[in-house]
């Protein structure tokens, strides 16, 4: 949003509360509106309906060109508040497919989709899939950022001796927020596959037995259950002190900087800025097969793909990078060199605008 009001466009965001995004928003003069959406229960109907009303006002009374929306619950309300600005172009952006293994988010997505002109998926996974739900048109949008304030060359000392790792030892790390879902899908793994990098654990001691591995990260939002149960299952493979649980971190590049090598296990993700990240760093990566982590890491280039679910394809492919570290410096250079063109914030303001000018031209607007 910034990027684009840089460029010279009017933007106006809704968002459904108060909180840093609203804070950096209006810092940098972009008007905010706050629309409570927020809530599912069903005693909360009647405010959401009623925010749902709000919206469709603010759409008619600014009569955007564009309106953007961002999650399944956004890309609903704005489909059905469209109207009330028949000529306004509607850009849906999905950064994953967890609601399509819910039944009735799926449906709902299914049967408002129509109402979209560009549907922008967050990797090229979610961009197919929304081919095959017959979206009118469809692309994809890499959550950039600014690519050049991470640097490969932050020292690994300072984490290193905060947590007492020998001058030798590897150290392992998979960065993630905690996501536990009732969804049938995730009974076995959460979203992220913490339970996958701790399984994998015990296989990677047994054959680098001077290795040290980290859970970096918290739960985004519950009551610390979740976290509670991965450390119990820690505890039950015996794992002790060589898997630390860090909670949640705001110094990521100092973290990477200490870590040989970052893995990320999800059973469902997007291209996934944590693997940026590490790669920025030029670090040795090992991740899940599927979603956009393939857009992110091409296996035996920038790093390696094992099948998600799979711990012991995990511990074995992350062995095979610690033994050999000219490989791991290799892959991670070219990673670097990769997500410096591909996750540039500078290149996705571009191409969403040119997004928005492609689809109005075809309208004769431009």
């Amino acid at each position: 949003m910034t990027g684009l009001a840089q460029l010279g466009h009017e933007i106006r965001a809704v968002l459904p509360g108060e909180g840093p995004l609203t804070a950096k928003l209006r810092a940098a003069d972009i008007p905010v509106d706050v629309i409570p959406f927020s809530g599912k229960k069903i005693q909360q109907l009647p405010r959401i309906s009623m925010a749902q009303v709000q919206l469709a006002r603010l759409i008619r009374k600014h009569q955007p060109e564009v309106i953007h929306s961002h999650l399944i619950k956004a890309m609903l309300c704005c489909r059905i508040a469209s109207a009330a600005c028949p000529d306004a172009l509607v850009v849906s952006q999905v950064p994953g497919m967890v609601h399509l293994r819910h039944g009735i988010a799926k449906w709902l997505d299914q049967a408002t989709l129509r109402r979209d002109d560009v549907v922008l998926g967050s990797c090229r996974a979610v961009q197919n899939e929304y081919v095959r739900m017959g979206a009118k048109a469809t692309g994809t949008s890499y959550y950039g950022c600014d690519v050049h304030r991470i640097d490969p060359f932050t020292s690994p000392e300072p984490f290193r001796r905060e947590f007492g790792l020998p001058g030798g030892a590897p150290a392992i790390g998979m960065v993630a927020y905690m996501y536990s879902y009732r969804l049938r899908s995730f009974r076995e793994y959460g979203v992220k596959g913490h339970e996958v990098f701790i399984d994998a654990a015990p296989e990677i001691l047994r054959r680098v037995p001077d290795a040290r591995l980290f859970v970096v990260g918290d739960e985004l939002i519950g009551d610390g259950s979740y976290r509670r149960s991965l450390e119990d299952r820690a505890r039950r493979l015996g794992l002790g002190d060589r898997m630390i649980f860090t909670g949640y971190r705001g110094d990521i590049p100092a973290v990477m900087a200490g870590l040989d090598l970052v893995v990320n296990p999800s059973i469902d993700e997007s291209a996934c800025y944590t693997m940026v990240e590490a790669l920025l760093m030029r670090k040795g990566v090992v991740a899940s097969d599927v979603g956009g982590l393939p857009d992110t890491v091409q296996h035996g280039e920038t790093g390696l793909l094992v099948p998600p679910g799979d711990a012991g394809a995990l511990a074995a492919s992350v062995v095979e990078l610690l033994a050999d570290p000219e490989r791991r410096q290799r892959m991670g250079q070219l990673g670097r060199e990769r997500c410096l063109r591909t996750f540039d914030i500078k290149r996705t303001v571009f191409e969403v605008e040119e997004t928005y000018r492609s689809a109005l031209r075809q309208r004769g607007r431009y």
